[in-house]
């Protein structure tokens, strides 16, 4: 009867103590009672049974996932080094069995490796940041920033303020502050008017950046950008992203420049109790 029990849709039941697909237009395919199932006697026409095999249980690791989590950083400098299409399928591949609201599995990738193009973006994201410095030094400038001083978009306007020369001269150099010169872009998105279609793009990236290290690469989320595409037609035409789907996760991939010896700080958890 575990088929019965672990069923969330209701379909199978249980019938003269018989399992039974009660109402099979209910499914959404979830497979769960195929896995549940320690003898393989669940049949299911909707299922790709080539995908379906023994979980591989000795290979669970939870000290070793743990050092993974505690070791990963976000990475800002990458080497100038491809990373090879087969490595990139094989990370969406995974990433594809992350969870999804009524298994919806509604979750899309776009994939930028050409190089021209990630450096146009980071030119126009970069640009656009220098335009907005300027007019932080204006009189009107400076009299709304002051009149919305308290608000989270102020505050984070004027942490970068004040190192924006900084960040031109070293922009002039060669440095790249948005794609950090990494070789891939990876945007994850979904159904612009679903339900929970961000927490399924979230979900499936914390897959996705957990993998990555666990092969030797480096992510960082790239915020700034997943923002500007919201608002950007220009952007949304470059990257050729769908009108009825949104752009929930930004993030670069790539090799990184130089590795991490020691875990870093993190600030307690806020937990509250209620038992």
């Amino acid at each position: 009867m575990l088929c019965v029990e672990e069923c969330a849709s209701g379909v199978w039941r249980s019938i003269d103590k018989i399992p039974t697909p009660f109402m099979p237009e209910q499914c959404n395919f979830c497979g769960h009672c195929a896995a549940v199932c320690p003898k393989s006697a669940v049949e299911h026409k909707g299922l790709d049974e080539d995908q379906i095999r023994k979980i591989q249980k000795k290979l669970f690791n939870s000290n070793g996932y743990k050092e993974l989590v505690l070791s990963r950083r976000s990475i800002r400098q990458y080497k100038d080094k491809s990373v090879p299409e087969d490595i990139l399928k094989n990370i969406i591949d995974l990433a594809r069995y992350s969870p999804t609201a009524s298994n919806s599995q509604n979750v899309a990738y776009t994939i930028i490796t050409d190089r021209a193009l990630l450096k146009k973006i980071s030119s126009k994201l970069f640009g656009f940041g220098e335009r907005v410095d300027g007019w932080m030094q204006t009189a009107w400038g400076r009299m709304i920033l002051k009149i919305l001083r308290k608000t989270d978009f102020v505050i984070t306007l004027n942490k970068y303020k004040d190192s924006m020369d900084y960040y031109i001269a070293k922009t002039q150099e060669g440095r790249d502050f948005i794609l950090h010169h990494a070789p891939v872009l990876l945007l994850i998105h979904g159904p612009k008017n679903k339900m929970f279609s961000n927490d399924n793009c979230s979900i499936a990236s914390t897959n996705i950046i957990n993998y990555a290290h666990s092969l030797g690469l480096g992510t960082c989320y790239i915020g700034y950008l997943t923002v500007a595409i919201g608002f950007s037609k220009t952007l949304r035409r470059w990257l050729k992203i769908p009108k009825e789907r949104k752009v929930f996760v930004s993030m670069v991939l790539g090799h990184p420049c130089y590795s991490h010896s020691f875990t870093v700080p993190r600030n307690k958890p806020e937990i509250t109790w209620i038992q």
